[in-house]
């Protein structure tokens, strides 16, 4: 056995009385993933615990936060004697037990540490445990992150970068752009077919997930203008309906992505626009993402204040992903300078940031691993500084990763956006930085391009707008 100090092992453990309500043990949990309050009687024994877990499925299933605790606590929780923290056997038993409470999906990932008299002493964490018991083959629980729209193009390469960061992943789609992004993951992903906007099932969908990403969106300007009804039901209210309930849930973890279209068309463009800059957005998208933000910022100034929603206002995305998109500017250029050996860029001087997908994967899984405070309520513009573009310069990118191809350069837009903006507070909040820039960008598009591998790039799973007349929403 690994020896160590009685101070290394045991960690603080609150204890709560049996009369005490549920909202009194969500107060006391706060942030703290994995952590359990001990409930006692009155003469300071353990009678059970309750983690966030137990306290969210007893509220989905009716119970309120006056019910007091000792409704709802696990009677027989796992413990362990401080004098047997040394024995091999005794730490297996215990870690047994563990093991089967996994399979009915109570899922603790501390233990409390108890006295002769079952007095909780502390707590001690299942890979301590674990540290002293070599050759265990129990695996503990894993933080689970609920992804709305984990089928699509930022949502298929985030679902990814969460499992390679060691999260368990649910995935809510209604795959409307088909399931192949998903292809090789359906063993290590929790899968949920169907439609955010029923309430229904995202009440199932939240069941035992300790964060919330939402991406279920028709995404773009052309696409919501096709489908506007469409668009205010999955991009306004379902999104804000979820949001209520991950605050009355206390999953205190909740990212929007919104975008940079927020900010319409500047007055002045050659001004760096940060988060607290003016915002004019110019169509219904870009109004729609305001709204939304407006509405989910509102729920932390609520009474309940772990509840911790992060808005992150992205740039243009470009680059691979699991489900392609060619309806985007700098995928959209590569992709016709790869078959048609010309581009056409229209206007020219208008600027955009711009971000990569696995860039934006990783701005969203650095807030969700973000202390509590510094990312609640907080706005977010995600990308680099850098990284702004005219539309031209963009077409010279492209031209340099094609020399052959022309450049047809119209002097007419029909896109009034125009701004640039400063990425600087995400950057110093989270020591965020990007990974790709977008002439590395190009170069990857075109490998992938000329591979063949992504058949008839005309298709309409391609391109949002194309799917929404395609399907023929509204």
């Amino acid at each position: 056995m690994t020896n160590k100090t009685e101070s290394d092992r045991l960690a603080p453990l609150p204890a709560l009385h049996l009369n005490d309500p549920i909202s009194t043990a969500m107060e006391s949990l706060g942030d703290r993933y994995g952590a359990i309050v001990s409930i006692v009687d009155d003469n300071g024994r353990l009678s059970g615990i309750v983690s966030a877990g137990d306290l969210r499925r007893a509220i989905l299933h009716g119970q309120v936060r006056a019910t007091p605790l000792s409704d709802v606590m696990n009677s027989e929780p796992v413990t362990i004697v401080r004098a047997e923290l040394e024995s091999e056997e005794s730490v297996n038993r215990a870690l047994a037990s563990l093991k089967a409470l996994y399979a009915t999906e109570q899922m603790h990932v501390v233990v409390p540490v108890v006295d002769g008299e079952r007095r909780p002493l502390g707590s001690i964490d299942v890979q301590s445990l674990l540290m002293r018991a070599p050759g265990n083959d129990f695996l503990p629980h894993r933080r689970t992150a609920l992804v709305v729209g984990g089928a699509g193009y930022i949502g298929s390469v985030l679902v990814r970068k969460l499992l390679a960061d060691g999260w368990a992943v649910r995935v809510l789609d209604l795959f409307l752009y088909g399931r192949q992004s998903l292809a090789g993951l359906e063993d290590q992903v929790d899968i949920v077919t169907g439609d955010a906007k029923n309430i229904d099932t995202l009440v199932d969908a939240v069941e035992g997930v300790d964060a919330v990403v939402y991406l279920a969106e028709l995404v773009g300007d052309p696409a919501v203008a096709e489908a506007p009804q469409t668009a205010l039901k999955t991009n306004y209210l379902a999104v804000t309906a979820l949001a209520q309930l991950c605050e009355y849930l206390n999953i205190n973890r909740f990212v929007y992505t919104s975008s940079c279209s927020v900010y319409g068309a500047s007055a002045n463009p050659d001004e760096f626009l940060t988060e607290l800059s003016p915002t004019a957005p110019v169509s219904l998208y870009g109004k729609i993402k305001l709204m939304v933000e407006e509405a989910v910022l509102s729920m932390a100034r609520r009474p309940n204040q772990l509840f911790a929603p992060t808005i992150l206002r992205l740039g243009t995305v470009y680059g691979c992903s699991p489900r392609a998109r060619f309806d985007l500017v700098v995928n959209t250029l590569t992709k016709h300078a790869a078959t048609r050996g010309a581009i056409d860029l229209f206007g020219g001087e208008q600027w955009r940031p711009h971000v990569h997908v696995g860039d934006v994967a990783r701005a969203i899984v650095s807030v969700l691993d973000a202390p509590l405070d510094s990312v609640r309520a907080e706005i977010f513009n995600v990308g680099d500084s850098e990284q702004n573009y005219t539309i031209n310069a963009i077409g010279d990118l492209v031209a340099e990763a094609f020399p052959e191809m022309t450049v047809n350069r119209m002097n007419s837009s029909v896109d009034p956006r125009n701004y640039r903006v400063d990425c600087a507070k995400l950057r110093d909040a989270l020591d965020y930085e990007i990974e790709t820039n977008v002439a590395a960008g190009v170069q990857e598009l075109k490998a992938a391009l000329e591979s063949g591998d992504l058949g008839d790039l005309d298709q309409p799973s391609y391109s949002n707008l194309l799917t929404v007349r395609d399907l023929a929403f509204d």
